[in-house]
């Protein structure tokens, strides 16, 4: 029997939202009215159905390469293993191999003003190949293995998982790794298998719109450490290279040096020490670096951890909170009891702290004790209405509206964290702006002092 969602308003002219299962929408009407309720909208919950309201949207998924083959298998009802294969065929997306190509057209520029550099000046030839071995050795095996770790092995899992749907084998719980969390704690959930396929596939579209803005997110927020990465190596080389020379065209001065000028020569000598080895295993650092943030950042371990730091915390734990509310919404809607989707949602927090504090309030839902238990993370979140007694001829409006409310919730405070990470990354911005002009105003000035004190000594 189709299901529909439908806005009908009451004798005193109250809105009221909620799903219904009927044969037709004559059946739904007739059902409508005999609770004394007039239909305003209706819409069929089926995938024809959507795809068919949704053709104006299709062609924007293609850009996004987020589904051509899938909808085709779907539009001409294939089954579920070559769907599952022409998901695999689809270009894969994940932000920490976004950052290579930044990371790959850095390197080719350094070389070839490298390149340039000691063609006018016939010197640097150490230099030369160092950035020639970075930008043609160094970086392609990193773009190589990361290509191998998000989308090369993510690809051959699906059609792992294909072969073994086509075969009718048992799947083994690896397979379950390539699912998004949200949907993998729905397929671990105490509900029915009908329950399950419901709330996973009205959680789907949310799930791929909160994978988008996390990426965004991700993005916008390795962009300034890509920026300091660069400025640190370009300070590095400068060291090395560079103010090694004046050092030695200040030693024949035979003067005394200034103070700032004494620490700079000081701090080149050290890193001249070290001599090209030393720069790469820096340049190495630095990547790895820049890459292990942004890993950081997606994962959810690292997002735990970063949640703790007071100011930039929040950001994080919206996100935690969106996921949250987004599963809550998805199986409030879908008739799941709410002791086992907030045992669900909790789960699929990415957050053990939260997912211990989850188990929790679910028993206490199961026993009825009517006591809501405060939890930091979760603050913001309207967990008390679940306490409310779900009883009566209105149960199912009660449930769209609670649900309606979690969905709300997940989209703004999704929204919240995409522009709490803009804020953050013009913050970092700044920093590094700042630090880079106070670092080159104390090189040119601690350079010049030299010169200054000569010039005074000999007039």
């Amino acid at each position: 029997m189709p299901r529909f969602r439908y806005e009908a308003i009451d004798a005193h002219g109250i809105p009221i939202h909620g799903t219904i299962d009927a044969v037709d929408h004559a059946a739904l009407q007739a059902t409508l009215a005999g609770r004394r309720q007039t239909l305003v909208s209706v819409q069929e919950l089926s995938l024809d159905s959507l795809i068919a309201q949704n053709q104006s949207s299709l062609p924007r998924l293609y850009q996004l390469r987020l589904g051509e083959q899938l909808r085709d298998a779907l539009l001409t009802g294939l089954p579920a293993h070559e769907a599952v294969r022409s998901v695999a065929a689809e270009p894969l997306s994940h932000p920490i191999p976004a950052v290579m190509p930044w990371l790959q057209m850095t390197a080719i520029v350094s070389f070839l003003l490298t390149a340039v550099f000691c063609r006018v000046t016939g010197t640097y030839q150490g230099l030369l190949w160092s950035t020639g071995i970075f930008a043609i050795v160094v970086v392609p095996i990193l773009r190589m293995l990361l290509i191998t770790a998000y989308q090369t092995r993510p690809r051959q899992v699906l059609f792992d998982l294909a072969r073994q749907l086509e075969s009718g084998e048992a799947l083994p719980s690896s397979l379950s790794m390539g699912m998004p969390t949200e949907i993998r704690c729905v397929m671990n959930a105490s509900v029915s298998d009908s329950s399950k396929a419901r709330v996973a596939a009205d959680l789907i579209p949310s799930v791929l719109g909160g994978s988008l803005m996390s990426q965004q997110f991700v993005l916008t927020m390795v962009g300034p450490m890509v920026m300091f990465a660069a400025v640190a190596i370009g300070l590095y080389t400068s060291l090395l290279f560079v103010v090694k020379k004046f050092g030695k065209i200040f030693s024949d001065f035979g003067t005394e040096l200034p103070w700032l000028t004494a620490k700079l020569i000081g701090l080149a000598d050290f890193v001249a020490a070290l001599g090209i080895t030393g720069w790469l295993l820096f340049i190495t650092l630095a990547c790895a670096a820049v890459v292990g943030s942004a890993y950081c950042l997606a994962s959810g371990k690292g997002a735990e951890l970063l949640e703790s730091i007071p100011g930039m915390g929040i950001t994080f734990r919206w996100a935690m909170q969106a996921r949250v509310a987004r599963i809550l919404a998805s199986m409030i809607r879908n008739d799941c009891s709410y002791p086992e989707s907030v045992r669900t949602a909790t789960a699929g927090s990415g957050f053990a702290s939260v997912k211990m504090h989850g188990e929790v309030i679910a028993r206490e839902l199961e026993s009825r004790s009517g006591q809501p238990l405060a939890a930091r993370k979760l603050s913001g979140l309207p967990l008390s209405m679940l306490f409310v007694s779900d009883s009566g001829q209105n149960e199912g409006e009660r449930r769209s509206a609670l649900a309606a409310t979690f969905l709300n919730l997940s989209e703004m405070l999704q929204a919240a964290t995409l522009g709490q990470g803009r804020l953050l990354a013009v913050i970092a911005q700044f920093i590094v702006i700042s630090f880079t002009g106070f670092t080159v105003a104390f090189s040119i000035l601690a350079m010049f002092l030299p010169l200054i004190k000569l010039l005074n000594d000999l007039s």
